[in-house]
C-alpha cells in the first residue's frame, strides 16, 4: 500500500508538471517583458509590485486617463483556447459632480454602454489583426454597474462582456478562465483559429474620473478547440 501511495504520488506529481508545460504564460509574475504601452488618452500607471497571496503582480491606476499594456504574440485556439488569469479591483471608476445643492458628490452610477461611460477597474482584451481592416478585440470586464453576463457593443470592431463586479468583494482575487473561442463566436459570429494580441486596461477618461485594479499572472490553457462551422 506504501508503494501505490509513493507511486500515485509520483504520477500526480508528473500529470501536474504536464499540465502545467502546455500552458503558455504571457503575464508571469508581473514581467512585463515583452509587454508595450498603448496611450489613447494620458497615461495609466502600471506598476509591478509584491503581494503576499500572488507574489508579483501589476497594480493599475487611473486619473482620467486609457493607456493598455499590450502584448502582441501569435496564440493558437486549436492548442490553447483557454484563457486563464488572475485579477482583483480596489477602487471602481468614480468621479466628482456637482448637485444641484453645490455639494461635490462622489459618483459610482454611470452607464458602462456608452462611450462616455466606457471605463473600467479592470479589463482584459484578446484580439485580431485581420488583413483588411481594423483590429477587432474581445473585452472582459470588471464592470461596476452591468451584471454578470452581460455583453454589449462598444462598436462593430470591440465587444464587451462582463465577467467580474455585481456586488462581488473588492480586493479578493479572482481567478477566471474563459473559452476565447466559444465567447468570440458568440460576440462576433465568427470563428477564430488564432489570436494576434492580449492586453490588459484600466481605464477612467470617459467619465473623467479615477480607478485602481490588479492584474495577476495571465496565461492560456489547452482545451478543446472549437470546430469550424
Amino acid at each position: 500500500m506504501r508503494l501505490l501511495s509513493i507511486i500515485g504520488s509520483v504520477f500526480v506529481g508528473v500529470l501536474s508538471t504536464f499540465s502545467w508545460t502546455l500552458a503558455k504564460p504571457l503575464l508571469l509574475e508581473g514581467d512585463l517583458d515583452g509587454w508595450s504601452k498603448v496611450v489613447v488618452t494620458g497615461e495609466t500607471q502600471y506598476e509591478p509590485m509584491m503581494d503576499i497571496e500572488q507574489g508579483v503582480i501589476i497594480r493599475a491606476e487611473s486619473v482620467n486617463s486609457a493607456s493598455y499594456l499590450q502584448r502582441n504574440q501569435g496564440i493558437d485556439l486549436t492548442k490553447t483556447p483557454i484563457v486563464q488569469w488572475q485579477w482583483t479591483a480596489e477602487m471602481l471608476p468614480y468621479f466628482y459632480a456637482m448637485s444641484d445643492e453645490g455639494i461635490e458628490q462622489k459618483v459610482s452610477r454611470f452607464d458602462e454602454t456608452q462611450s462616455a461611460g466606457n471605463d473600467f477597474a479592470l479589463r482584459l482584451m484578446v484580439g485580431v489583426n485581420p488583413m483588411f481592416g481594423d483590429p477587432k478585440a474581445l473585452h472582459y470586464v470588471w464592470s461596476a454597474n452591468q451584471a454578470i453576463g452581460e455583453t454589449w457593443s462598444i462598436d462593430e470592431h470591440n465587444k464587451v462582456m462582463v465577467v467580474s463586479g455585481e456586488d462581488q468583494t473588492t480586493m479578493k482575487w479572482q481567478t477566471l478562465a474563459r473559452h476565447v473561442q466559444k465567447d468570440w463566436h458568440n460576440a462576433f459570429g465568427e470563428h477564430i483559429d488564432e489570436l494576434d494580441f492580449i492586453a490588459i486596461m484600466t481605464d477612467s477618461d470617459g467619465i473623467k474620473g479615477h480607478a485602481i485594479g490588479y492584474y495577476g499572472d495571465i496565461r492560456m490553457l489547452v482545451g478543446k478547440a472549437l470546430a469550424a462551422k
